[in-house]
């Protein structure tokens, strides 16, 4: 007599093959992509480390509140998940970013940063992505392709 296969099971196996192949996502390389392994996978799965983009002040906020629920790391290993994800997997805030800090995290050049913050300075905090398509000197394609890692926190 063959042992049948209950639909439940099935889900269930599914759900743990997906979930083998979540935690073992790959992350880039590069400075404390060690200590998000060792500090945040016991814990979640990869893909829900990184599912979403915070700013850096939000990746801080995480941190912190991992840390209060039993998140165990030294600090300088803490500040190294913080700065690696915020690097790997953050946003930038436009109306809070200095122009050095645009052209990193955004791959703009100086004088396109430099447009960004001399409009913020002139015309005030920018509201959203159609007033910063706006900003005279900036490269939309360069604006288009990094949409997803722009904050415009007021």
């Amino acid at each position: 007599m063959e042992p049948k296969l209950h639909f439940g099971c099935l889900l269930i196996a599914a759900a743990a093959v997906a979930a083998g192949q979540n935690k073992s996502a790959q992350l880039p390389e590069g400075k404390g992509r060690d200590a998000v392994k060792t500090i945040c996978t016991p814990c979640h799965e990869i893909g829900s480390v990184i599912g979403v983009r915070r700013t850096r002040i939000g990746w801080e906020r995480n941190v912190d509140d991992m840390v209060s629920r039993g998140a165990e790391g030294s600090d300088e290993d803490l500040q190294a998940v913080i700065d690696y994800l915020a690097t790997n997997f953050g946003k930038i805030n436009v109306n809070t970013a200095a122009a050095k800090d645009l052209q990193t995290s955004l791959g703009m050049t100086e004088r396109e940063a430099q447009a960004i913050v001399a409009y913020r300075q002139q015309n005030g905090k920018i509201k959203d992505f159609e007033q910063l398509k706006q900003v005279p000197g900036t490269d939309l394609e360069k604006l288009l392709a990094k949409r997803p890692q722009i904050a415009f926190s007021l």
